[in-house]
């Protein structure tokens, strides 16, 4: 009973670690100027163009659920729907004269 135990808390462990190998996998789609970076998790770390989610106003400090990277730049945003319409106008939200 033991060994069967064991046995399947090793399973368990094993299993665990293969998927967080593709937790951490970037997804890059390439559309004209922007490149769309979509992370599983992880955005820890990272140096951010801007403070806010410039679709909405959010803080970044609120939570970060996507990101992009638009020149050279990466953006954060609170939602995929935020995302979503900042990639239909980047430029409008970044002359927005309510960046900051």
């Amino acid at each position: 009973m033991k060994c069967n135990l064991f046995a399947a808390l090793l399973l368990m462990v094993l299993f665990s670690c293969n998927n967080n190998e593709h937790a951490n996998a970037v997804d890059t789609t390439q559309k004209d100027s922007v490149t769309v970076i979509t992370r599983n998790q992880g955005f820890d770390g990272i140096e951010y163009a801007s403070k806010m989610d410039l679709a909405c106003g959010m803080m970044l400090s609120a939570g970060i659920q996507d990101t992009t990277l638009y020149k050279g730049k990466i953006y954060g945003f609170c939602s995929k729907d935020c995302k979503s319409d900042f990639l239909k106008t980047p430029e409008a939200f970044l002359s927005s004269k309510y960046r900051h």
